[in-house]
């Protein structure tokens, strides 16, 4: 007979195992006769007198009453899957969610297209993604696009434009199928104005992904803002300009903006020197393919 978790003999087998083993007599007490006892129930137990003599039955053992185990409660996967959702939910911070690099163009131009990431998207007339040759070894990256950029839709179409074609000219390189060029960030910042970096930051993912797709063998920064984006550092040009720099393993060369050599031209020999390190590096890491 089960009683809570006990098991508990029936009454007349309960009298044979006493008789036999001369064993006190045993009452069962309900809780209310217990006076609402927090027990499942009291043993009151009524001692006899017990002979001196040992009756060699007594070495016999009782049989054991073995406590039932309840068997543990299975929660159901479904269940559970739920609740860890609604944890991560409930922990998910709005910048935890990072968006990973894009694979393949198709998809890169139509995200930049429907860009709404930053405020520059509301005065813009085009986004400015590209031009060149998307396979080329060299690969140029400038800031941002300007009014003209902006009205055509391509990077470096301007003043600096023109002045960039000649300084890539003068590498002996085409440049419509030799380089890539691109810009930090895809739309005009009002007035030409540097680039925010809340701006920065919502653009440069773009940017990455096309340093990605192209795998270019060099790259060149054009001023400030290409090269702090992609070398990762707040020093200027100055100071990371006539050295080899890297950026995943892809050697970095970083030289003036044009529309910086266009106000000042006594800086056009030091972006020679630049460029001349470029074509240096360039060719030595060719003989190491």
């Amino acid at each position: 007979m089960l009683i809570g978790n006990l098991w508990i003999p029936k009454p007349d087998v309960m009298s044979q195992i006493q008789e036999q083993y001369n064993l006190p007599k045993v009452k069962l007490i309900s809780i209310n006769e217990a006076n609402n006892t927090t027990s499942i129930m009291n043993l009151k137990i009524e001692s006899p007198t017990i002979p001196l003599s040992v009756n060699n039955s007594l070495s016999k053992q009782p049989p054991s009453i073995e406590p039932r185990i309840s068997a543990p409660k299975i929660i159901p996967e479904q269940h559970v899957n739920e609740q860890a959702t609604s944890i991560n939910e409930k922990n998910k911070s709005p910048g935890a969610i990072q968006v990973g690099l894009i694979d393949n163009w198709q998809q890169l131009q139509h995200l930049v297209i429907n860009c709404q990431d930053c405020k520059l998207c509301n005065g813009r007339k085009n986004v400015v993604l590209e031009r060149g040759n998307r396979n080329a070894r060299w690969m140029l990256v400038g800031e941002g696009p300007g009014e003209h950029e902006d009205i055509q839709g391509k990077p470096f179409v301007g003043a600096s434009g023109q002045l960039l074609d000649k300084m890539i000219t003068a590498m002996k390189l085409d440049p419509a199928t030799d380089v890539y060029i691109a810009n930090v960030v895809k739309c005009r910042p009002p007035h030409n104005r540097n680039p925010a970096p809340e701006e920065i930051s919502s653009c440069k993912n773009y940017l990455f992904s096309q340093i990605e797709l192209v795998k270019p063998d060099i790259i060149i920064t054009l001023g400030r803002f290409a090269m702090q984006t992609i070398l990762d550092t707040e020093l200027a040009v100055g100071k990371l300009r006539n050295k080899i720099n890297y950026y995943k393993g892809i050697p970095v060369i970083a030289t003036y903006h044009p529309s910086y050599l266009l106000r000042t031209p006594d800086a056009k020999k030091d972006a020679w020197s630049d460029l001349q390190l470029a074509m240096k590096t360039f060719t030595e890491s060719s003989k190491n393919i």
